[in-house]
């Protein structure tokens, strides 16, 4: 049975850290291959505003070119409707493969706010990487309890501390301020070629 890592976002810009957890799963877990799902329209996210799907898909495309296994889905980016992780979840389930969802101890949290958690953690392995601000000890409450809760299985998967995050790039490219060290030189000149994030 192949072994695929599913990792979604919005990717607005995808950066390092992103390239980090997504290789550290493949190499921990075994992965057969990783795919990254750019959101389409992320429910969480309506309200705010997001760069335009297929440049984020052509940044998160240049971004994993040189990395061997991984792929890059517009499966959520076509769809019209919300994205929903159970949803997509379906879409690459098989009985010949087995997924393993992975995500930011953040998400672990707010579990009770997701649509058809159950569902999600009948399709899935769900593994969560950890982030800085978030105890150790917290998060094992937590991850018993959803355990329990769901009836699913949580991995944690423990990776150095990061700490890139797409916000502080976006504020950065506003401030004038230089972001080579946190994104693919691919990633930059996209961001560059289109002024993205600018005043």
């Amino acid at each position: 049975m192949k072994k695929y890592g599913i990792i979604g976002g919005t990717f607005d810009p995808i950066h390092n850290a992103h390239l980090y957890i997504a290789y550290e799963a493949k190499v921990k877990l075994g992965l057969d291959k990783v795919i990254f799902i750019p959101n389409g329209s992320p429910p969480h996210k309506t309200l705010s505003k997001v760069t335009g799907a297929s440049l984020r898909y052509e940044m998160v495309k240049e971004a994993i070119k040189d990395f061997e296994d991984f792929e890059v889905s517009d499966y959520e980016i076509k769809k019209r409707e919300l994205s929903y992780t159970y949803k997509t979840l379906e879409h690459f389930n098989s009985h010949d493969v087995m997924l393993y969802f992975i995500t930011g101890a953040d998400c672990l949290v707010d579990l009770d706010k997701w649509k058809n958690v159950s569902e999600i953690f009948s399709l899935c392995n769900f593994v969560v990487f950890t982030r800085p601000g978030f105890k150790e000890e917290d998060l094992q409450k937590e991850k018993e309890e959803a355990e329990k809760k769901y009836n699913g299985r949580i991995i944690f998967l423990n990776i150095l501390d990061l700490e890139i995050s797409s916000t502080d790039i976006r504020r950065r490219i506003r401030e004038g301020k230089k972001v080579d060290f946190f994104v693919p030189k691919e990633v930059l000149n996209i961001i560059e070629r289109e002024k993205l994030y600018e005043k």
